[in-house]
């Protein structure tokens, strides 16, 4: 019997109860599989554009990398992070012991690092940064319409910027976070969605020995 034929008299022995179309496909009663089967998955393929300026190599690919590499320090633009109670979240382990872990938010954030930069990493062969560099981060705040000054900007406290930026690029970036021995944040124009700049600078050799380093109150004092 053909399918048009079956379809026709599957019909009729319903006795016209049903209004629906006899030859529409069948569709699966398994949700996700339904779904699985109809989505269609788009691969774009890895892009990437690069322009030397200033003596520094800026790359730029299509899944919104922004990589600058010059001799002494390596720069990338990442998205805007969260705050600290957005990152952490209370669990309690089997023995009741209560735990600090990252949150589905945080955990995605990590991911999306990571599906930004791999591939235009992989592209140029970077090699994993393993010597004694400073971390410098300027945090650019998502644009506000009302009018604020820069003392009630919303936007996160400087603490707050850090780690979970950091986190993002280890295994990527550097092997470890311990090769950061410096450390300095600032806030700059906010731009639609909000990014934050993240470079390592490489210290000079006489600058890595902080072992033996005396206390510099002039520094701490701004001058």
């Amino acid at each position: 019997m053909s399918r048009t034929r079956h379809n026709w008299t599957n019909f009729f022995k319903s006795k016209g109860k049903s209004l629906e179309d006899p030859f529409a496909v069948p569709k699966t009663k398994r949700n996700a599989r339904q779904k699985n089967a109809l989505n269609i998955k788009r691969i774009v393929p890895f892009e990437c554009t690069s322009q030397v300026i200033d003596g520094d190599t800026h790359y730029v690919s299509n899944n919104d990398a922004h990589l600058i590499l010059g001799d002494s320090f390596i720069i990338l633009k990442l998205p805007y992070g969260l705050s600290v109670n957005e990152i952490w979240r209370a669990t309690i382990d089997e023995r009741g012991v209560q735990r600090n872990s990252l949150s589905l938010s945080a955990r995605n954030y990590k991911r999306n690092v990571h599906n930004i930069y791999k591939p235009l990493l992989d592209h140029i062969e970077f090699k994993k940064i393993n010597e004694l560099c400073e971390v410098r981060l300027i945090a650019q705040p998502p644009v506000k319409t009302k009018n604020y000054s820069a003392k009630t900007y919303p936007r996160y406290d400087i603490d707050n910027y850090p780690k979970l930026i950091i986190d993002s690029l280890k295994d990527l970036v550097f092997k470890d976070d311990n090769i950061f021995i410096h450390e300095q944040i600032q806030l700059a124009k906010p731009i639609e969605n909000g990014c934050v700049w993240v470079s390592c600078v490489f210290m000079q050799e006489q600058s890595q020995d902080w072992l033996n380093r005396s206390v510099d109150f002039s520094w701490l004092a701004g001058r």
